[in-house]
This record gives structure tokens, sequence and C-alpha cells, in this order.
């Protein structure tokens, strides 16, 4: 079945277009594994220790550190996505893209355009709130990878506040071969 990436910086919207595009289509949604205090649809909580084990045995596709939890994919969640028969839909950051696109070269990519650096001065702005020169130095950086991204990426999907519906509906256009 086919693959497909859904990538973008982070605060694009990934985890949010996703869970819309779960209401309008069926597909398996690859799951991490996560030392983080969350769960929820893509993500499964497991201890430190578990974490490590399956760090140390070579069992995960990837993994990275966010804040203070570890994220990862392991093989074995790769190979019952594949084995689903439904198409799969796997959320990567922009940071690991490389990877996993050297491992799944016939993955689809789909890149989101979440809000640019211009709306997110102006968002915090108009509600009163001076943007600090740390996350303005860092949406500017991720802005600047997610553009770095556009001409290497099968598709690029606009993803703007409130309209992440549209956006998924998109992506389910994408994924039944109605966008070429």
């Amino acid at each position: 079945m086919a693959m497909f990436i859904v990538t973008g910086a982070e605060g694009s919207g990934k985890t949010t277009v996703v869970n819309e595009l779960s209401k309008i289509m069926d597909f398996y949604w690859v799951r991490y594994v996560s030392t983080s205090i969350e769960e929820g649809p893509g993500l499964q909580r497991i201890n430190w220790d578990e974490y490590r084990k399956l760090a140390e045995s070579d069992a995960l596709e990837v993994s990275v550190q966010k804040k203070s939890a570890f994220f990862g994919v392991t093989h074995d969640e790769i190979k019952l996505a594949l084995q689903s028969g439904k198409p799969v839909v796997w959320e990567v950051d922009l940071s690991l893209l490389e990877n996993v696109r050297n491992d799944f070269p016939e993955a689809r990519i789909i890149l989101l355009n979440g809000i640019g650096i211009e709306d997110l001065y102006e968002r915090f702005e108009n509600k009163g709130h001076m943007v600090s020169a740390a996350i303005g130095m860092k949406a500017s950086v991720l802005n600047s990878l997610n553009k770095s991204w556009h001409d290497e990426v099968d598709f690029v999907v606009d993803n703007r506040k409130d309209l992440s519906s549209e956006a998924a509906q998109k992506i389910k256009d994408i994924i039944e071969g109605k966008v070429r």
C-alpha cells in the first residue's frame, strides 16, 4: 500500500491536519512511541526504560528528542503499517525527513505550509504580546527550513489557522490520486 509522509516545520499543524484527515477517510496512522506525558492518535506513551531498551536493541526506525521527551517509530510499527492494506500516513518533522526519505524513497511527501513568519508576528502583536527574540529566531529558522524543502517534496498543502479541515481534504484528494 502507498505511504504518505505529512511533514512541515514545528507548529505547521501536522497533528491537527492528520486528525482532521482521520475524520474523513480510513488510513493507517503511524504511531510514535514516546516518553512524553501525552498519549493519543499517533502517539503511544511508554516509560524511559522501555524507550531505552528499544533504542539499545536498534528497534527504532527514527528517534528524536523534543524538549524533555523522546519520540520514535519502531521497525515493527512500519511493518504493521505497510501490511495493513490501507494508505499509510506518517507524520514526520522536517528534522527527520531526510532520513525517512532515504529509507522510504517510494513514499509521497506532503509538505504543510503553516503560518508564515509574518503571520506569527502579527498574531502575537494583535494579542498585545511582544515576540521574544528567541521565539522570533526559532520561527525564522523553521520558516526558512520549510521553504528550503518546497522543491524537494511531491506536494505542498497550505494550512492556515482554522482551515485544517480544508488541508485534510486536499491531502485526502492526494491520497486518492485526484491530485497529481
